[in-house]
């Protein structure tokens, strides 16, 4: 599918707000990174069904017959529809299992943020640099969503998620746009010497995400609020993927896998995440190319 850069004005708080959803399936971020310490990191959201769900939820109403004249609530009083606006009408059109069509689409963050968002870019040339991407089967309510960002060295990478934070905490700039957010926090960022071959991943914080969920690090198994977590997210992982430019030779974290295709694999489950409220920093050490 072409880029849609007839979507320059939807709305981005539409975007932050899938966010607030993703933890109902995998997290995987993809870091790829070039001899020159540029490269790619690209963190996607598999909604799953999720997009299917929620229409259902939507039309579920109450069992008036569940209630005695003494605990019938009062009725709710009905409020207007606001007019949906182009980010969730694409969203609903794609993930239509009537829609035949596959759907692979990147857009740039900058060309759908509203003009007043614009304006209050500091860096508008770093904000161009990244990009959503959204991906839905044909005929499937399945949708991942994800965030691309193209850095051209590590120090970059960590500017471009400032933005991607700034437009969450800058008063007056993300407005209602709900406690979560895009939670940047959760993304990779690292250092690298690349002439010697090292590569050092910072920890990832999930401590947001866990406090919006009701978890803390001493939730026990037995409690009601951890048993709901366990059935709506016991099994999603959040998964780690890192393309070095040579051999890699180790990493700190014992349970990474290493290829011979030159990357380094990890997989958390989702809960034990949660429940730590982080994910340990770790180094790679590779052979530099000649």
């Amino acid at each position: 599918m072409k880029h849609l850069s007839s979507l320059c004005s939807i709305s981005i708080l539409t975007l932050i707000s899938l966010f607030c959803l993703t933890s109902c399936g995998d997290i995987i971020s993809d870091l790829k990174i070039n001899a020159d310490g540029s490269g790619s990191l690209e963190t996607s959201f598999d909604l799953g069904d999720l997009m299917s769900m929620a229409k259902g939820f939507g039309g579920m109403g109450t069992d008036s017959t569940s209630f005695t004249d003494d605990t019938m609530p009062e009725p709710a009083i009905a409020m207007p529809d606001t007019a949906k606006d182009p980010m969730t009408l694409l969203i609903e059109k794609i993930t239509d299992p009537a829609y035949d069509r596959d759907v692979d689409t990147l857009m740039s963050i900058s060309s759908i943020m509203p003009d007043s968002v614009k304006a209050k870019q500091t860096n508008p040339d770093l904000a161009k640099k990244l990009f959503l991407r959204l991906t839905s089967p044909a005929n499937s309510a399945n949708l991942k969503v994800g965030i691309v960002a193209n850095f051209d060295s590590p120090q970059q990478l960590k500017e471009m998620m400032q933005i991607m934070e700034n437009l969450e905490e800058k008063p007056g700039m993300m407005p209602d746009a709900g406690p979560m957010g895009f939670q940047t926090k959760s993304f990779l960022v690292f250092e690298a010497d690349m002439k010697t071959g090292n590569i050092k991943v910072a920890p990832v914080d999930y401590g947001a995400v866990s406090a919006e969920m009701g978890m803390s690090q001493d939730s026990t198994g037995g409690s009601d609020a951890q048993g709901m977590m366990e059935m709506m997210f016991g099994n999603s992982k959040i998964k780690t993927i890192i393309h070095v430019p040579g051999e890699v030779i180790s990493c700190s974290n014992p349970d990474a896998i290493l290829t011979k295709d030159n990357k380094v694999l990890l997989e958390y489950d989702f809960m034990d995440v949660i429940n730590k409220g982080s994910i340990d920093g770790f180094t790679i050490h590779f052979q530099p190319g000649k």
